[in-house]
Order: C-alpha cells, then structure tokens, then sequence
C-alpha cells in the first residue's frame, strides 16, 4: 500500500509531503499505479528545486526520493509561500484522485500539524 501525506508546520512555515511504500498491483517496473506516484513526487521534487534556483525558499529543501519513498519538504519566503502551496495541492489532488480509483493500493491521509 502506498501511503501519503501531505501537512503544513506554521511553526516554521514549512510544507511537506511524505509518499511511502509500494501498490504491489503489479510487477515492479510494471506497476502503473506505484508509477503515477512517483512521477508526482519527481514533480514536486523538481518544482522545489525550481524555487530554490530562483531564491524563492528561505533554505535547500529536503528531497529524498528512492524505492518506496520519498520525503519533500520546503520553506518558501512569504512572498512564494502560495506558490509552494499550489505545488503540493496539486500532487495532492493527484494522489486524492488515485487514492479514490485504487484505493485498495493507496491512501491519502490527512494531518494536523
């Protein structure tokens, strides 16, 4: 099962999402759903790292992505702080739409920080 999260820390300003775990719906390098994650989390990843070349975060972000996953947190300045924000609700409602189709392979949960 693929489990994901997604919260904000107001404490520090930071935002995070957290992608662990494998579907199993089919054979790796063939499972399609463990694929639609990932390339979610590539897309924040790289997104974050767009904002960090562009000094829009107030430090390095923490990407950490491998097999059965990945960790993105950023802290953008306030003036890119709805920026960031719409980057992780997009993936969001990514992950909400494949938890709603498979959802015996994922699952959205949802955090109060």
């Amino acid at each position: 099962m693929i489990t994901a999260r997604f919260y904000q820390k107001p404490s520090n300003g930071s935002i995070h999402m957290t992608i662990k775990g494998h579907a199993e719906a089919a054979p790796k390098g063939e499972d399609l759903i463990c694929a639609s994650a990932t390339m979610l989390a590539y897309t924040v990843a790289q997104a974050v790292q767009f904002m960090h070349e562009s000094e829009k975060l107030l430090k390095k972000p923490k990407i950490h992505i491998k097999d059965g996953e990945a960790i993105i947190i950023a802290t953008p300045k306030e003036d890119a702080y709805a920026e960031a924000l719409h980057t992780f609700w997009v993936a969001q409602c990514g992950i909400h739409v494949l938890a709603h189709n498979y959802p015996s392979y994922v699952k959205l949960e949802h955090l109060t920080v």
